[in-house]
């Protein structure tokens, strides 16, 4: 089978349930154990999107920061009761709890103002 062909015949049962269950979470943890959500410092690694873009891509809670470094701290902290004591989110938590009090309130400021503008970005 050529190449094409086997990337074809993989849609259904490989790409749709990666796409859907592990990058949205969408089935709730039946196929991917962990959310896959992303900062801006993750991104900027992983892609080319990030060369021209206007946001301080180092920072969370200033009002030129990424949107997505202060989204995910805020989806992290929203998700806790069902993330926290997972063993691969572990790293994440002890990183938020290493964070002073006052940064953590900044940074969920900023995702909340972003989401009640999320229109505008």
């Amino acid at each position: 089978m050529s190449g094409i062909w086997r990337c074809v015949d993989a849609y259904e049962w490989v790409e749709l349930p990666n796409t859907l269950g592990m990058v949205m979470h969408a089935d709730g943890g039946y196929l991917g154990s962990k959310p896959y959500a992303a900062s801006g410092k993750y991104i900027q690694r992983m892609s080319d999107y990030c060369g021209a873009c206007r946001y301080k891509v180092s920072s969370a809670e200033e009002d030129n920061s990424c949107p997505f470094n202060s989204l995910y701290w805020h989806f992290i902290q929203r998700h806790r009761g069902r993330f926290g004591k997972h063993p691969r989110m572990g790293m994440v938590y002890k990183a938020w709890e290493r964070m002073a009090p006052a940064r953590r309130r900044a940074i969920l400021q900023r995702a909340e103002a972003l989401l009640d503008d999320i229109e505008n970005l």
